[in-house]
């Protein structure tokens, strides 16, 4: 019997898989090794050798706790979750395809006069490059600014510049909120496609091509892209900077991990494809009840049993907060938002036996209650210090804890780099790791105030803004 020789996709498929338990293997070396390393290297550099003391039983019991929490979340969970989103790279499929349906682009917009005329010529550009029919629907949600005039006129002056894609503007007198203005618009589409695109964000022109081709490959009732944060300028903003490690982070290396189970959690209004049916069908029969629709849309997609993806090299460009204010209300909606939908709305999404409910777990725990420990780990440092016994070598060691979390943050923001722009070091973004810290520290602060918050009743609410 002859045997046919298996074809090197499979075998690096099956070899992949074997990787996953490496990040944990790796972490436990880690954590065995390290505080011989961190002890050798204060010899061998300062010439510090600690006397043998005595060790509170509750100091050596809290210290070893943060010790392991960190060790174990930063080498073990972060090196699995890298590990999946390469596994779920390399099985991503588009092909072109002999027939491309016609797609509506659905952009809500409330108070966008600046962004309207780069977001619409953006879905121009994409529909010129689409292979099929496409429309562009704004929907101009009772803005108190131009947004509807420049609507209008810069949707008029690419339908002339791009003959054969159509476009409408529909206007609502006062502000009725983002989910009317879906509604309005996917109920008015002809599309077989509805591309969601929120007004401050722009589409690269071949995005639309390549996310149908992905959707309809793997056979996707939705599928989302990369998002880019960006100040729509120079983006020369530290704050812009840091948003671009923190997404390349979260999307390049988290949301392709999800992609790999059939579990993306979040089809962002930056970018987004659903099955215009289905879409239709979720928003006239269910009303949507949190501050994060796009996170409440997609929830109600998993748990309806469709499947949702993400295409990396689908790609967009959005606004991101420049300032702590901004940045702060923005955060502090996604966080509260984000807690209403798996706690109240979604709960049942949290207990399913599914990839969904164990992902929803991760994040409750590791992000929501972490914050919790993450703060008191800050709160405690100098009681730690001061109950040392002995404070020299307990300096040292934060000192070579503090380097080797540099080098293993610098070496996965370089993997997340990579798979978010295809450079490692994408406009010398690797430069600003060191701060992200000040991001890290502003979002645990903002989850652990959302989450007190959300614990006294507060659900939410959007904050109206002229740009």
């Amino acid at each position: 019997m002859a045997f046919s020789k298996p074809k090197t996709s499979q075998v690096l498929g099956q070899l992949s898989y074997l990787l996953v338990g490496l990040p944990f293997a790796f972490a436990f070396i880690s954590w065995w090794g390290f505080p011989t390393l961190a002890e050798w290297l204060s010899l061998a550099v300062f010439g510090y050798k600690p006397l043998p003391q005595t060790t509170g039983l509750i100091w050596r019991i809290v210290v070893g706790f943060f010790y392991s929490w960190f060790t174990f979340l930063a080498i073990g969970i972060a090196g699995l979750l890298a590990i999946g989103a390469w596994i779920s790279r390399q099985k991503t499929k588009v092909r072109k395809m002999e027939f491309y349906p016609m797609v509506s682009f659905v952009v809500p917009a409330f108070n966008e006069e600046k962004q309207l005329p780069q977001c619409i010529g953006s879905l121009f550009k994409c529909g010129a490059e689409y292979p099929g029919l496409v429309e562009i629907i704004v929907v101009d949600d009772g803005s108190t600014d131009r947004s509807y005039d420049i609507a209008c006129v810069n949707v008029k002056l690419n339908a002339q510049r791009f003959a054969g894609i159509r476009g409408r503007v529909i206007r609502y007198m006062i502000n009725l909120g983002k989910a009317e203005a879906l509604r309005a618009g996917v109920n008015g589409a002809l599309g077989q496609i509805i591309g969601i695109v929120d007004a401050d964000s722009w589409w690269e022109s071949d995005s639309l091509r390549m996310l149908v081709e992905y959707m309809k490959a793997n056979g996707k009732a939705a599928v989302t892209g990369y998002v880019h944060p960006s100040d729509g300028e120079w983006e020369e903003n530290p704050y812009i900077a840091l948003q671009q490690l923190e997404y390349s982070q979260g999307l390049g290396i988290f949301r392709c991990a999800q992609a790999l189970v059939n579990s993306v959690l979040v089809i962002p209004g930056a970018i987004g494809l659903f099955n215009a049916e289905v879409l239709r069908d979720l928003l006239n029969t269910e009303r949507l009840q949190s501050v994060t629709e796009d996170f409440e849309v997609t929830l109600k997609l998993q748990k309806k049993g469709y499947k949702v993806g993400y295409l990396e090299t689908g790609r967009c460009g959005t606004v991101a907060p420049r300032n702590f204010s901004s940045f702060w209300k923005q955060r502090s909606r996604w966080f509260v938002g984000w807690l209403h939908n798996t706690l109240e709305i979604h709960r049942d999404a949290l207990l399913s036996r599914r990839w969904l409910g164990l992902l929803l777990v991760y994040i409750l725990t590791f992000e929501y209650v972490g914050a919790f420990v993450e703060l008191a780990a800050i709160i405690s440092f100098p009681f730690l210090f001061w109950f040392a016994p002995d404070r020299i070598l307990f300096i040292l060691n934060m000192l070579w804890f503090g380097a080797y979390s540099l080098i293993l943050g610098v070496a996965l923001q370089a993997v997340a780099l990579r798979f978010a722009y295809g450079d490692y070091n994408h406009k010398r973004l690797l430069y600003y790791t060191p701060f992200y810290v000040i991001l890290r520290i502003i979002n645990l602060w903002a989850r652990v105030v959302g989450s007190v918050r959300y614990i006294f009743g507060f659900k939410g609410g959007w904050e109206r803004r002229n740009r």
